[in-house]
C-alpha cells in the first residue's frame, strides 16, 4: 500500500532534513484498518527530479509494516508524482502554461509523455472524478482537465494525493500499491487498465 502525505518543502528540503526519518505511523493499517499496530519497516530508495537541478535527487521513503494483517505501507511526500520522475509541483508548472519555467525545459521531453499518459486516460478519469465527486461535466482536453480538477481539489499536490488515498487512481495510471486486495470499490462499470509504466 502507498499512503501519500502532505509534506511542507520539496524534494530538496526533504533530503537536507532527513525528513523521511521524521514520517509519523499511520493511526491505523491503511489496509485492515487495525488501529494502533504500525510498526517501523524501513526505507526505500527512489528518484525525483528537484527544481534547478539537471539530475535526479536520490530520497528515502518511509516503510511500516502492520502486526495484524503483516502487509507494509510506504509514505510517499506529496512533492513526489506515484511512479513517476518528476515532481508534481513541476508537472503542475507544464499543465498550467508556464512551460518556461527551467524545470519544466529540463523535464519537456518526460512531461510530454505524462500528456500524453493523461490524454489516454482521460475518459477513465472524467467518469471516476464526476461520479465520485459529483463534478460537473469536466472538459476533454488534458491541460483543461488538469486545471479544473487542480482548482477544484486546491492544488495539484492535494489532488494527487486524494485520488489515490479515495479512489485508488491517479491521471496517469491505476497501481495496485493504490488498490490492495480489493480494498476499494470498482468506481466505473469498466475494468481499467493498471501496472507501471515507464516514468
Amino acid at each position: 500500500m502507498q499512503v501519500i502525505f502532505a509534506f511542507q518543502g520539496g524534494p530538496e528540503e526533504y533530503a537536507r532534513d532527513v525528513a523521511h526519518r521524521k514520517v509519523g505511523r499511520p493511526d491505523a493499517c491503511p489496509i485492515c484498518d487495525e488501529p494502533g499496530c504500525m510498526r517501523a519497516h524501513g526505507f526505500y530508495s527512489r528518484s525525483v527530479s528537484a527544481p534547478g537541478r539537471i539530475r535526479l535527487l536520490l530520497i528515502w521513503i518511509r516503510r511500516f509494516l502492520c502486526r495484524a494483517c503483516h502487509l507494509t505501507t510506504s509514505m510517499l511526500p506529496d512533492f513526489a508524482q506515484p511512479y513517476r520522475l518528476v515532481a508534481t509541483d513541476t508537472v503542475d508548472k507544464y499543465f498550467s502554461d508556464a512551460r518556461d519555467s527551467a524545470d519544466v525545459i529540463v523535464w519537456a521531453e518526460h512531461l510530454a509523455r505524462y500528456q500524453k499518459r493523461l490524454e489516454e486516460r482521460i475518459p477513465e478519469t472524467k467518469a471516476a472524478l464526476e461520479t465520485a465527486y459529483n463534478i460537473g461535466e469536466l472538459p476533454l482536453e488534458s491541460t483543461d482537465l488538469w486545471l479544473v480538477v487542480c482548482r477544484n481539489f486546491d492544488g495539484a499536490r492535494r489532488f494527487t494525493a486524494r485520488l489515490a488515498g479515495e479512489l485508488g487512481m491517479t491521471v496517469f495510471g491505476i497501481y495496485d500499491c493504490h488498490r490492495p486486495a480489493d480494498k476499494f470499490q470498482k468506481h466505473t462499470g469498466n475494468q481499467l487498465a493498471r501496472g507501471r509504466d515507464p516514468p
